[in-house]
């Protein structure tokens, strides 16, 4: 059975915003339908009002006298009420006495002076008061006056309801646009989150099944440029821990041709020049000369024992860089101490041991190390240079701090291709990056720092 196919974005925000709108019509029909019985009850309950008011006046003019004053009590409570709707009732006696006084109109608020402002201004004149002529002849007025003010309040109060649903709905339509929108824009989350993890050069990261074809098609092409991306950046660090084998070969080649070449025509010069200084014993001047070459085939000779030092350590090559590691790194900080002396002062931080690190690993960070120490003595000009190869949760932190002038243009110096880019090209063969930064420890100066895996990088 097949997968079914994602959704379009479009097609999702359609659909939701046609549900969302079907239920706030359905709502909003609700509410109408309410509101129509809420009117019709309100016109029945003024037009039973209005019938009882007769009724009372009927029998106020035609009942027993005894009764008047019930009726005047009801047609009170019935002002008192305020459900008589478009009129205003009041009743007299034929000495000007009221006996049920007209309700007052309240001020009215702003609407309703809004209203009054704007709304027509012809109002028929009040009728003249109606005579009631009872048999007893006692005479009383009765006064109906047409009221505005209901139909005003029941208009006011339609405006201010559908203003009230106009502004529900509104807020409706932005929560629905608010939650589509975030609905159909959360898988931007998750692709912007896989595009920060591939800027930062980690390519493990892929994306699951999105839920629109859009975002669907966006991250399967992600997925497969990581894909890509991750091949090339396996196969260029396998280049270059390539390179970097080749090198060190390379380095041991040339420590053996010197060893074997120079180091043997050296020591044959020298017993050579031991006879010739025996046989001169009669001509001092030949043997000064001789004397002088011989002292001149040692220093030589010496440069060249420090000179394979510097290309394949002795301890290395007997026990392996992670074995002679501490010994590597001391013989490099007390060398260059005692050729230096009080001019530049170097001190070490070691607190790794020989199964924190394996071979490769050991052997970047020596190399590392020498290459840092050579450019502050010759570039940097620092007094002091602090050398730090420490453990820290299950890594190998390693850095070189100076005090010297310290480099105006990193950047540029990383892309120039001297021995800062070939210094981060072995930390990046070895799944770690040399950061390049301003010292930590003075106010001028630089620190090369890289933090390498506690075992090695596998090949």
């Amino acid at each position: 059975m097949s997968a079914r196919a994602p959704m379009t974005m479009s097609r999702f925000i359609v659909r939701r915003i046609l549900a969302i709108s079907a239920v706030i019509l359905l709502g909003g029909v609700v509410l109408a339908v309410w509101r129509a019985q809420f009117d019709v009850a309100r016109e029945e309950r003024g037009a039973a009002d209005e019938v009882r008011l007769f009724e009372v006046l009927y029998a106020i003019e035609n009942g027993p006298a005894d009764e008047i004053d019930g009726h005047l009590a009801d047609l009170r409570a019935l002002n008192a009420s305020r459900t008589l709707r478009h009129i205003r009732f009041s009743l007299i006696d034929g000495n000007g006495s009221v006996l049920v006084a007209a309700n007052e109109t309240e001020p009215p608020d702003f609407l309703q002076r809004m209203f009054a402002k704007f709304a027509p201004g012809d109002v028929a004149a009040a009728a003249p008061p109606w005579l009631l002529q009872r048999d007893d002849g006692r005479k009383l007025y009765a006064s109906l006056a047409l009221d505005p003010a209901s139909e005003q309040q029941e208009s006011l109060d339609n405006l201010e309801g559908m203003l009230f649903v106009l502004a529900g709905y509104a807020l409706l339509i932005l929560l629905a646009i608010y939650f589509t929108s975030t609905r159909a824009l959360a898988p931007m989350r998750s692709l912007l989150d896989a595009i920060d993890r591939y800027r930062r050069n980690d390519f493990s990261a892929r994306l699951p099944t999105l839920p629109f074809a859009e975002t669907d098609a966006i991250g399967g092409a992600l997925n497969h440029m990581a894909g890509a991306l991750s091949d090339a950046q396996e196969q260029r660090r396998e280049l270059s821990l390539k390179l970097v084998s080749s090198q060190e070969d390379e380095r041991m080649r040339i420590a053996r041709e010197l060893h074997d070449q120079f180091g043997q025509s050296l020591t044959a010069m020298r017993a050579d020049l031991s006879w010739l200084i025996r046989r001169a014993e009669d001509s001092p001047q030949t043997k000064d000369v001789l004397h002088g070459m011989s002292q001149q085939c040692e220093t030589l000779q010496l440069g060249i024992r420090d000179l394979l030092n510097r290309l394949r350590p002795v301890d290395a090559h007997a026990s392996g860089f992670a074995a002679a590691l501490k010994k590597l790194i001391d013989d490099l900080v007390h060398g260059w101490n005692d050729r230096l002396g009080e001019s530049t002062r170097f001190s070490l931080d070691y607190t790794i041991d020989e199964h924190d690190v394996g071979d490769d690993v050991a052997l970047a960070v020596y190399r590392l190390t020498q290459e840092a120490l050579t450019n502050a003595v010759r570039h940097a000009h620092a007094s002091n240079v602090v050398v730090r190869i420490v453990r820290d949760d299950g890594a190998v932190d390693w850095s070189v701090e100076d005090d010297g002038v310290g480099i105006a243009d990193i950047g540029s110096s990383l892309a120039a291709g001297n021995g800062i880019a070939g210094m981060r090209e072995r930390a990046w063969a070895l799944g770690s990056d040399l950061h390049v930064t301003p010292a930590h420890l003075w106010p001028t100066g630089l620190r090369l720092a890289a933090r390498f895996p506690r075992l090695p990088f596998p090949n």
